[in-house]
């Protein structure tokens, strides 16, 4: 997305598996796609270099990129599909982000520590937008979205909360968590100052401040009014203490909702 006048980023590139999109990328793709002249490439990596491993893998994944293909394009949505070999999953989808020149790459989540470490690793190394998702209900369908914030969120953030609201008509309410690490005239302050940055871009936002020693089980329970709950990758400690490491997968497992987590580009995830 290069200016706040953008409805949608113009190139997603969505890595798929061999089975069924259990996480709806698909769905959510069109959701954050510039509908007027953006484009989403599915793509499939297979590490399997045996002949017959290798066969059965590209056979599965050419099935879901075009099925992936053939749902888009039903929406009039731009969609191209590729299969490629490489030596690991990271290393084909960082390869084809840069020869697709994705600015943004969509990828699931789920509560296998490969998947986990595989996006951990995107998260660092890919040199465009990072969008991972956790879902339980098809994003198309999103009425309501919760964005915890600690700091104030990054005008790429806001720029996509816009997006994903006026593109579902979803309301957007930012919470802060007052206790151990901040007041709550310290979550009033940065409350306003959200709901005004997002006001410029065409969406007024609600606000949840609420106070609690243990901020992530706060968030989790208050997650259950809401449809996803949207958070970054750096300048949360809660973030920090919950996402990475081994506790990766520990809002996305336990949220009442579905989960997204963006990392804007040139923005650096918490080291381990």
């Amino acid at each position: 997305m290069t200016t706040p006048n953008e409805i949608g980023y113009e190139r997603v590139l969505v890595p798929v598996g061999d089975k069924s999109d259990p996480n709806m990328l698909t769905e959510l793709s069109s959701t954050l796609v510039d509908p007027r002249r953006g484009a989403v490439r599915f793509t499939h990596v297979t590490t399997d270099r045996s002949f017959v491993g290798g066969q059965e893998d590209w056979r599965a994944g050419s099935d879901s990129v075009a099925e992936s293909q053939h749902t888009l394009r039903e929406e009039s949505i731009e969609s191209t599909g590729t299969i490629r070999t490489a030596s690991s999953a990271l290393e084909g989808i960082l390869k084809e982000a840069e020869e697709y020149e994705a600015d943004a790459v969509l990828i699931g989540w789920t509560d296998k520590d490969s998947v986990s470490s595989l996006v951990d690793k995107l998260l660092r190394k890919a040199n465009c937008d990072v969008i991972v998702f956790s879902g339980d209900r098809d994003p198309v369908d999103t009425e309501s979205i919760l964005v915890p914030v600690v700091a104030q969120p990054d005008e790429n953030r806001l720029r996509m909360l816009a997006v994903m609201s006026q593109r579902t008509g979803a309301s957007v309410t930012f919470a802060y968590v007052a206790g151990a690490e901040g007041t709550e005239q310290e979550g009033r302050d940065l409350l306003e100052w959200s709901v005004e940055r997002l006001a410029e871009h065409g969406v007024q936002a609600e606000t949840e401040l609420t106070t609690a020693e243990n901020p992530v089980d706060a968030l989790e329970e208050l997650s259950a009014e809401y449809d996803i709950m949207v958070i970054g990758t750096s300048r949360g400690w809660w973030l920090r203490k919950t996402l990475f490491g081994r506790k990766t997968d520990t809002i996305a497992n336990e949220a009442q909702c579905s989960v997204l987590m963006h990392k804007w580009q040139g923005e650096v995830p918490p080291e381990q």
